[in-house]
């Protein structure tokens, strides 16, 4: 039996970027009007209602109980679609800890939407504790109605634990199959199966802050009383009678708009607490941004009043590009950008820029073409915008100069238009680099957090410490990255995997160390063997060489210390029109595990990995990834990851991987899949900026699909500039 599930939130939690929003800051309302339940959906208490959140919704719960706690991370991943991660503790008998610590997915989709004026319901169904233990397991489906602007019922059938007391009887045939002792996998042939019964529940608006709850839920709560196998199992006994009824109430106060605490009483006997929050991704606390506004286009004098700038003589002149191009420069410093290159002739002028600061490409290109119309003489009629990634020409956008003085005051969808995007020319002919472009070195040192969330043994690891990085820049694409990290303070101790000691698991031979993981090397679940390290730490020491070959593949290799944990040579390809939704990829790395204490040492160790990746744009800001190939652990198989990014700059995705390694041989949850979630620091504080904060949310100590964690990768690196996202982010030309 599965008793916990680890997780890892790799980075920064995403409340701290919430909290960072000034006083003054107006957030959207996305929980206004809804009420949200114990398992993180909009519900009363613990029954659901048919209600669905505004779309996009990311949402986060935290509930305490004497019968139990929980977290839950919910996302309204379609107008009609919601899932939740929530993550449990609860005590009961039969476990060797005396609690569970558990990991449960929901979803829910809406059938139907309530009518406006007749008597129709929202109808929805949903299913909880889909892939797991089904310590949580249950399937419902609900109908919900607003009897006035103040009261709103809803009621519905329960399976499962919603109907664990008051059965009314099994339409569908008993709750058969048997649970599987890894977790992780679809129980579909539990599914509305077993008993049934019904719950209700009603909420009243007492105020428009106040919300007041009662229900009626066929949940007893047996699992957090009595035996938790067999709870699971599908076997609701319980020695105890946790409940003295079946009534459950509480209230919800509106604390802000985007915040909601609560207090319930389940069944006359168990007291408990809430909190909430929801923000919503299209929806930032300044739309409009707190960055100055751009210099505009100026118009060019007539011919009569410049004859020599429109005749283009100028660009005889030897002195005339340098000084055009030092001017450029400068203004595009203070605009965040960096002038890598430039081409110049009398009537056509291309600049190649980096973009520094704002986390739409195009929001740089419209501030660049504006700088261009001011320092560019008045003969130059086609401007020409390269973006530049990691040393990487990515895509040109060229622009008629009449179009640009004609069209700036006017809609972004003209401009639009008007502008063509090509793929870069890797060399062009005439191409002056910049002054101080390369070589170059800039450093930086700032503090550092690491976090593990719920680990069994201890549900928070922390590690605090301070970290200096350094990047020289040796020539327009090879770069020397490196990362020095002292650790200052903290709980996330050197700690052996199982029950072994530190020192019992570093006598252990490779084979030894398989052995006793179900045949499989330890590739990541000793990962915690690498903390507690109070000497400085090198998580990073490479040399990088990212180039383009042709005008539609880039390359990429990467020697050194690659991660925390692995060291050797990674090697991509990727062919990536710019106009192409569609991108193919391949990558191959040999790499050596790296010693857990010292910082150029290495285990024995050694495997090659490699993966085919496909890349898809589907269109409304679903990304589809498929990577086939082999992992760390010598296994192989395949991983399918969806994304959802918004033009704020959010993203929230999915994953999960399955290879050739049994259940058994995986261990507990079957196979790798976890979320990842994104959100720029500029969404949250108004001034622009690239950098974001979020991380992965995934099995913390499991050792099969695991790849090598390298930074730069080219996907990622070059799809800013291109079509499907500079065009997303389009509305921001003008900004």
């Amino acid at each position: 039996m599965t008793k916990a599930r680890p997780f890892l939130l790799t980075r920064r939690l995403l409340a701290a970027a919430v909290a960072l929003a000034p006083a003054g800051a107006v957030m959207a309302d996305p929980m206004i009007g809804n009420v949200t339940n114990r398992y993180g959906l909009p519900g009363a208490i613990d029954t659901p209602t048919a209600e669905m959140m505004p779309d996009a919704t990311l949402g986060a719960v935290l509930s305490y109980a004497e019968v139990g706690n929980s977290v839950g991370l919910s996302f309204q991943i379609l107008p009609r679609a919601t899932v939740v991660l929530r993550y449990g503790k609860f005590d009961s008998t039969g476990t060797a800890r005396g609690y569970v610590r558990d990991r449960s997915f929901d979803f829910r989709l809406s059938l139907l939407d309530e009518s406006e004026d007749g008597w129709r319901p929202a109808v929805a169904v949903g299913i909880q504790d889909a892939i797991g233990t089904s310590f949580y397991g249950a399937e419902y489906i609900v109908a919900t109605k607003a009897l006035s602007p103040r009261l709103r019922v809803s009621a519905g059938l329960g399976w499962g634990r919603l109907a664990s007391s008051g059965g009314i009887g099994a339409p569908f045939g008993g709750r058969g199959g048997v649970l599987d002792d890894e977790g992780g996998t679809l129980q579909s042939d539990r599914w509305f199966r077993g008993e049934v019964a019904p719950f209700a529940n009603i909420q009243w608006k007492a105020s428009d802050k106040l919300t007041l709850l009662a229900e009626y839920s066929g949940d007893d709560y047996a699992c957090e009383t009595g035996d938790a196998e067999n709870c699971a199992s599908g076997s609701w006994v319980s020695d105890e009678k946790p409940l003295k009824n079946n009534l459950n109430l509480g209230l919800s106060y509106q604390a802000g708009p985007n915040y909601q605490i609560g207090a319930y009483l389940l069944g006359g006997t168990h007291v408990g607490i809430q909190a909430s929050m929801a923000l919503n991704p299209r929806q930032a606390p300044y739309p409009s941004g707190l960055e100055k506004g751009p210099a505009p286009v100026r118009l060019r004098p007539t011919p009569a009043a410049d004859p020599e700038g429109w005749a283009g003589t100028w660009s005889a002149d030897p002195t005339a590009q340098p000084a055009i191009q030092t001017a450029l420069g400068d203004a595009l410093a203070k605009e965040g950008q960096t002038l890598e290159s430039m081409v110049l002739t009398g009537n056509r002028a291309e600049v190649r820029i980096r973009n520094n600061r704002y986390i739409q490409q195009a929001e740089a290109v419209g501030r660049t073409v504006r700088l261009m119309t001011r320092a560019l003489p008045p003969s130059v009629e086609t401007l020409v915008v390269t973006s530049v990634e990691e040393g990487m020409p990515t895509s040109s956008l060229t622009f008629r100069r009449a179009d640009v003085e004609r069209l700036e005051n006017t809609e972004v969808s003209h401009i639009a238009n008007v502008a063509v995007m090509t793929d870069a020319h890797p060399r062009p002919a005439g191409l002056v680099q910049s002054l101080g472009i390369a070589p170059r070195f800039q450093w930086s040192i700032s503090p550092s957090l690491n976090t593990g969330l719920f680990d069994p043994d201890e549900p928070l690891r922390y590690d605090v410490g301070i970290s200096a990085r350094a990047t020289y820049e040796i020539l327009p694409g090879l770069t020397l990255n490196g990362t020095v990290r002292q650790r200052l303070f903290g709980n996330a101790d050197q700690d052996a995997p199982g029950s072994l000691s530190v020192d019992e698991y570093l006598s252990l031979t490779d084979e030894e160390i398989a052995e006793g993981n179900n045949g499989v090397y330890r590739v990541r679940s000793d990962g915690r063997m690498y903390s507690g390290n109070d000497k400085p730490r090198v998580p990073q020491l490479t040399l990088n060489w990212n180039a383009r070959p042709t005008s539609t593949i880039y390359t990429r290799v990467t020697v050194g210390l690659l991660e925390n944990m692995y060291g050797g040579v990674s090697t991509e390809a990727l062919w990536k029109p710019v106009n192409s939704r569609l991108a193919l990829g391949a990558e191959i790395n040999r790499v050596r595990k790296r010693d857990y204490r010292d910082a150029f040492e290495f285990l024995d160790y050694e495997v090659t990995t490699g993966h085919v990746s496909a890349y898809y744009e589907f269109g409304g800001g679903f990304v589809g990834q498929l990577d086939l190939g082999r992992y760390l652990a010598g296994d192989d198989g395949a991983t399918v990851t969806v994304t959802r990014e918004f033009a704020s700059g959010w993203s929230v995705g999915a994953y999960a991987t399955k290879t050739d390694l049994s259940s058994e041989e995986f261990g507990e949850g079957s196979f790798d899949k976890g979320i990842t979630i994104r959100l720029p620091l500029s969404f949250a504080v108004g001034t622009p900026s690239k950098r974001t904060v979020g991380g992965t949310i995934s099995s913390l100590n499991r050792d099969g699909g695991q790849r090598v964690r390298v930074d730069g990768r080219l996907y990622d690196a070059v799809r800013d500039s291109h079509s499907t996202k500079m065009y997303d982010g389009w509305g921001r030309f003008w900004r």
